[in-house]
């Protein structure tokens, strides 16, 4: 840190936030997006009989997550590139992604680390699961929750034992 803040001042600190924000608000939408898709198939499947198994959501959203770094992993790449240049040699992200493609791997480039990205979708899947399993237990019988009970799951009894 103290390297960067005397080569580039303290704003060097901040070199590719705006890829970098593109790219978690990308992954995010990404995530929950293909998540949906990806269960909304499971239940209307004929596998379906019962409520997805916890099995089922951790499969539900490694794909999810998988499918989700392939269509966002380009902007991680350009925003690492972005971050690590110095700021002389600092681009905008198109003009990164240019140089990414121009690059040995041409557009294959963009998806450097693809492999090792596909390894921590296990995280968001645990997470999603989780969440469902949760859900399932304190507000049993709904399908889905308004943004504030999400939050407030912490605080809940089990949906047996619950007058909410």
């Amino acid at each position: 840190m103290s390297r960067i803040v005397a080569e580039d001042g303290f704003r060097g600190l901040y070199a590719g936030i705006n890829g970098s924000l593109i790219g978690v608000a990308s992954t995010n939408f990404a995530y929950f997006y293909w998540y949906s898709v990806v269960r909304s198939f499971y239940l209307k499947s004929p596998a379906a009989t019962v409520p997805p198994s916890t099995l089922v959501e951790l499969s539900s959203g490694a794909v999810a997550g998988a499918i989700a770094q392939i269509c966002t992993i380009p902007v991680a790449v350009i925003t690492t590139r972005q971050q690590t240049q110095r700021k002389g040699e600092r681009k905008g992200i198109a003009e990164t992604a240019r140089e990414v493609i121009d690059g040995p791997d041409g557009i294959f480039g963009l998806w450097r680390g693809l492999k090792a990205s596909l390894v921590l979708v296990v995280n968001p899947a645990i997470t999603y699961g989780a969440y469902e399993r949760l859900k399932d237990i304190f507000f049993r019988g709904r399908s889905s929750l308004k943004p504030w009970e999400s939050f407030r799951m912490v605080h809940c009894q089990p949906a047996a034992s619950s007058a909410t």
